[in-house]
């Protein structure tokens, strides 16, 4: 009589082998993460080291076509704007600039120039930064997240308008901030590039040494400080110096150290802890 086959029907995984497999899928997603959220971190400091590293250029190349650096706020012609506005030919937004005539409406961010202010722009805008989501206020304001040096671009207590060129920095170019980074939304305020904040004209486009503190590190929107900027990643703010290099300083520098590396002619040398 031939024998019969019988298959033998595979063993299941038992209950806790079933425990075991899920704690490990758990442990070695608790140890990517971290990884994870690392190198999204690094992505977004070197986007936004990118980003303030154009600025600085622009400027540069605004300098070479008018032989003085943009203003921080200025008219020309009929258009009164900020150095946002005056640098958008060099960082590729010639067609947003094109789009305020010159015998237009007087103000960048007036009424008859809605499409401009609404304009968001990669290069103002930091990844880093959760502050402000869409990168738009009030539905029709964009942010920008690098605000300029007055002391550079324009002349505390005297003038917006600096009219400086690169020989007025006589402290050294790669020794003098003209970029540093803060966030679109800070308490109530907010960072407008073609106004500054939003509820006092002006007043985060100078915030960089509005009152000659140093940056905050990492702070909430509502205990951020909109006349200083802030560090927004655990290792320090990121700035833009005016010869176009970028770097990361320690939110813990001290405030004297920090005005005069903000200050471009004053003489002081910079301390240890630059």
């Amino acid at each position: 009589m031939p024998e019969l086959n019988v298959r033998k029907g595979r063993r299941g995984f038992t209950l806790i082998e079933l425990l075991v497999v899920i704690a490990i899928i758990a442990i070695l997603i608790g140890l990517l993460l971290p990884a994870v959220q690392k190198v999204r971190e690094a992505a977004a400091r070197m986007t936004s080291t990118n980003n303030v590293k154009q600025l600085a250029i622009a400027c540069h190349s605004h300098h070479d076509a008018v032989n003085r650096l943009p203003p921080q706020w200025a008219t020309y012609g009929n258009v009164t704007a900020s150095l946002h506005f005056w640098i958008l030919p060099y960082i590729e937004q010639d067609n947003l600039y094109k789009l305020v005539p010159q015998g237009g409406a007087a103000m960048v961010y007036a009424h008859d120039n809605a499409t401009v202010r609404r304009g968001v722009i990669k290069t103002f805008i930091s990844p880093l930064d959760a502050s402000t989501p869409g990168s738009l206020v009030y539905s029709d304001w964009a942010i920008s997240n690098y605000a300029s040096n007055h002391a550079v671009f324009g002349q505390p207590n005297v003038s917006w308008d600096g009219k400086r060129t690169m020989t007025g920095i006589s402290d050294g170019t790669s020794n003098t901030v003209a970029f540093a980074e803060k966030m679109g939304t800070c308490g109530s305020n907010g960072s407008l590039w073609t106004h500054g904040d939003w509820n006092w004209p002006w007043m985060s486009v100078y915030a960089i040494n509005a009152d000659g503190n140093p940056p905050q590190a990492r702070p909430t929107v509502a205990n951020c400080i909109p006349t200083r900027p802030q560090g927004l990643t655990p290792g320090g703010c990121i700035i833009g110096l005016c010869d176009g290099s970028v770097r990361t300083i320690n939110t813990s520098v001290s405030a004297a150290t920090w005005q005069n590396a903000n200050y471009p002619a004053d003489g002081n040398v910079l301390n240890s802890d630059w």
